[in-house]
């Protein structure tokens, strides 16, 4: 730790970083090596040097919401501490930015000038329309692919529609990224012969969607890139002044960019190539589930015109949850059984502690806990094992943050259950969101309650909501308050909110509960606030959303969640263009009673951080971003990361043995435009598929291990549910075990 910047101590590999002034630079991470404020400081150092000019910007792209405002107050502070403007970036999504280009010239790529956009809820709901229209014209071309006894089995009938769905949606992907439409699909897998059943299905219900699109004149998030590159091949004068706006582009999340993602920055920033990708392709776990591939980025770092450097080094864990993820990569890029996964699944990066010191120094080895469980009969004993674990565990070290990380929803849910018989226990659920954002969603819904039908029980249930929320500036004794809502309940809102003369109100009490000074400036406040947010109503609802926020919250992580959750009602209004403020209303209280999330989000991005004395629980692929004292990882079997080919995949329907339809259609669609011969036998895809699956659990894995700083639990059961189970071949070889 010799340099420092900004009052920054750098480590030497990210001095290296920090010396970048242009050219093209892959920089790969590891867990917990402080990747976000080294691309801060990095923003930050080419503004204050003078490296951008006066009416340019650094460009910084990342692929969630939640993480704009994150990186966006990281560079201000640092411009801000140097007593500069915080001006000179600007930091976006990509899909943002493609709607941002898309705007400048959507004339050229054939979009209109009111176009919606569409988020992954959205789309999902569209497709599962898109399905019912053609289930209903091809009723029994859709149940020929099952037995003639699964028929009458409602429960096969829906998970075949849960299937048909990823048929569509894969299909969608696919095409997109290969920038065809419905019908330059259709056209070309005619002329390529494609006979795939699910793959032409895919193309049917791909046109479909896209005609749902259309008629509420909408675009999702492929399409916003898709026509943002169609606007820069178009318009040269338009991408030339874009890239002297944006003469940096910095990249967070690297490992998680898509083909498309990739062309648009590419377009960008070549020639001249000021772009700095950062990631970790060792934790990219989206794959299977999104358009994201880490073969991109690592072929970025492969090609011999990018400056490479690497963040080996972290504060983070224990050395013996360390040598625990290290084994993990050295084992399987060595020694895996299988020889396509010893290439697929990891980079052999490994974890470095940091040197004697640092400002974040790891734990101390000495007292880390490394274990394996020995394997119970089923996931209940599992989950009644780990609660008592947890349990007991606070009971004696509250100076110590814990999570019990589970690899599928359902599995966190029994979690929950256990933990609900036990309610003395601080536990925070995160399988949904985090408990603020459901504390500020509960607020919001509060406040659209009321004002979508004003009335009587509605303000009074407003101002204890505002008081309980420090809103209102002051608290209230028990009887006071009593005293308060009853005049509340005396008047009706237009009364109580636009009175002429508030004093001739408080006539109605007696003379010796007459309010205080303080109480009456209370009062004045929550009429103040109330009456705004009624004249604001007619605003659309993310903007009525955003304008209560900003009299609500101050706090930044607030103000994020409340930024999130606009967003989530714009995008439901303009899929929903009649629906009113109580619609939105539900969606709010959906969020707030944890009945729904705001989909993919970093929860670390929205202020989330572990508390001492409490207990999480959450999926593994949800904890990424985050870090516990102790760490419990429960369900670590061969179904839920299936280690051969002969293992039992989840992508592959139980009623449909030997073929994977969602995974066929996209793999096959996906080679429409190439000139290599064209793969077609399911049973190869499906191999390949298998391949891809069991390289992205093992980085579920090491990602689930690396969420640990001091103590790490693992366990397995000889039952998943009803399915028998074993453990899989990493597990065994980390703990040096032949059997399960």
């Amino acid at each position: 730790m010799t340099e420092s910047l900004y009052g920054y101590r750098l480590r030497p590999h990210q001095q290296a970083i920090l010396d970048y002034r242009g050219g093209l630079m892959g920089v790969a991470a590891v867990p917990g090596a402080g990747k976000t404020l080294t691309l801060a400081l990095l923003a930050a150092r080419l503004i204050a040097e003078g490296h951008v000019p006066s009416r340019g910007q650094v460009l910084v792209v990342t692929v969630l919401n939640s993480a704009v405002d994150n990186i966006s107050r990281r560079i201000k502070a640092i411009l801000q501490s140097q007593g500069l403007p915080a001006v000179g970036y600007r930091v976006c999504t990509l899909h943002r930015l493609g709607a941002d280009i898309l705007r400048y010239r959507n004339d050229v790529a054939g979009v209109e000038d009111t176009f919606a956009i569409v988020d992954g809820a959205d789309s999902e709901r569209l497709m599962g329309h898109a399905v019912n229209t053609w289930i209903s014209s091809h009723q029994a071309l859709w149940e020929s692919y099952l037995a003639p006894e699964q028929l009458g089995s409602q429960s096969v009938r829906e998970n075949w529609r849960r299937v048909t769905i990823r048929i569509g949606t894969n299909a969608v992907k696919a095409c997109k990224h290969l920038r065809l439409t419905p019908e330059q699909a259709a056209l070309t897998a005619k002329r390529r012969g494609i006979d795939n059943s699910f793959a032409l299905m895919g193309i049917q219900l791909y046109a479909l969607y896209q005609s749902y699109l259309g008629t509420q004149n909408a675009l999702d998030f492929d399409d916003l890139i898709w026509r943002a590159i169609d606007s820069l091949d178009q318009d040269a004068s338009l991408l030339a002044g874009l890239r002297e706006r944006w003469p940096f582009i910095l990249e967070d999340e690297a490992q998680d960019s898509s083909p498309l993602q990739e062309d648009i920055l590419r377009r960008l920033s070549w020639p001249g190539g000021n772009w700095v990708r950062m990631g970790d392709p060792n934790q990219s776990i989206n794959s299977t589930f999104t358009s994201a591939d880490p073969r991109y980025f690592r072929r970025f770092l492969a090609d011999p015109e990018v400056s490479v450097r690497t963040m080996p080094t972290s504060g983070r864990s224990a050395q013996p949850v360390i040598d625990l993820a290290n084994r993990l990569v050295a084992w399987v890029s060595t020694s895996y059984p299988l020889e396509d996964i010893r290439q697929m699944a990891f980079e052999p990066q490994m974890i470095q502690p940091t040197a004697e010191g640092d400002p974040q120094p790891n734990p101390p080895a000495v007292g880390g806990v490394v274990r394996l469980a020995e394997p119970l009969n089923n996931q209940e004993d599992e989950v009644a094992q780990t609660v008592e674990l947890a349990a007991r565990f606070v009971r004696y070290n509250q100076l110590y943050s814990q999570a019990i990380l589970c690899p599928t929803n359902k599995l966190g849910e029994m979690v929950m259950r256990k933990f609900e018989k036990n309610p003395k226990l601080n536990v925070d659920d995160l399988l949904k969101s985090t408990p603020q954002t459901r504390q500020v969603a509960r607020v919001l819904h509060t406040v659209f309650h009321f004002i979508s039908s004003p009335n009587r029980s509605g303000q009074t249930r407003l101002f204890k909501c505002l008081l309980n929320s420090g809103v209102l500036g002051a608290e209230l004794a028990t009887v006071r308050e009593r005293t308060i809502t009853t005049l509340l309940n005396s008047g009706d809102p237009e009364e109580v909110f636009f009175a002429a003369q508030i004093e001739a109100w408080y006539t109605r009490l007696p003379a010796d509960t007459q309010p205080t000074e303080e109480e009456q400036a209370l009062l004045a406040r929550y009429i103040e606030l109330g009456s705004r947010w009624l004249r604001a109503s007619i605003l659309p609802p993310d903007q009525l959303l955003l304008t209560i926020a900003q009299d609500l919250f101050s706090a930044e992580n607030e103000l994020a969640i409340a930024q999130l959750l606009a967003n989530r009602l714009r995008s439901l209004w303009q899929a929903n263009p009649a629906w009113r403020i109580a619609e939105f209303s539900s969606e709010l209280s959906g969020i707030a009673n944890n009945k729904s999330g705001l989909g993919e989000v970093g929860y670390s991005d929205i202020g989330y951080e572990p508390q001492p004395g409490r207990i999480a629980v959450t999926t593994m692929h949800k904890a990424k971003g985050l870090e516990w004292d102790v760490v419990y990882l429960l369900s670590i079997d061969d179904l839920e990361f299936p280690d051969r080919y002969e293992s039992r995949f989840r992508s592959e329907p139980y009623f449909m043995p030997g073929r994977m339809p969602d995974q066929e259609a996209g793999d096959i669609l996906a080679q429409l435009t190439g000139s290599d011969p064209l793969v077609q036998d399911p049973a190869a895809i499906i191999r390949e598929s298998q391949s891809a699956n069991i390289a992205e659990r093992l980085r579920l894995l090491y990602v689930a291990i690396t969420r640990a700083q001091r103590h790490l639990w693992l366990s397995y059961t000889h039952n998943n549910q009803r399915t028998p189970v074993g453990a899989p071949a990493a597990l065994l070889a980390l703990f040096n075990k032949d059997t399960p």
